[in-house]
């Protein structure tokens, strides 16, 4: 199933010491009352554990065994899908053919009036 969940949270470990290393500074700019660093610091904070949630979400959900079944799991837009795997329908050649009908094999064209087949 890929690694354990140990060795992944374990290659996350940089991010972490990027976003203490940026709480750390913002800690510092409030003390100095350096407003334009700290709302800088709280941009970094913001995106490094937004980046940390996301991994977070991503390695729970490959961990979690239960496949989530939905009606479009099963159907195409919750619509049974037809399939196509006969030509039940296909008159033959050399049956008698309907008025009007022109067939897959390409006898007769397009613009042919019903009562000329």
């Amino acid at each position: 199933m890929g690694l354990p969940m140990s060795d992944l949270l374990n290659k996350m470990d940089p991010m972490v010491r990027k976003l203490e290393t940026a709480m750390a500074e913002f800690k510092i700019a409030l003390s100095n009352n350096d407003l334009v660093s700290a709302e800088q610091f709280l941009r970094s904070i913001q995106t490094t554990s937004d980046y940390l949630a996301d991994d977070v979400t991503a390695i729970y959900k490959s961990q979690t065994e239960v496949k989530i079944e939905g009606i479009n799991d099963r159907y195409a837009g919750g619509v049974p899908v037809m399939q196509f795997n006969s030509i039940e329908n296909v008159i033959a050649k050399g049956e008698d053919r309907p008025m009007g009908y022109i067939g897959p094999d390409r006898i007769g064209g397009v613009f042919k009036k019903q009562g000329q087949v």
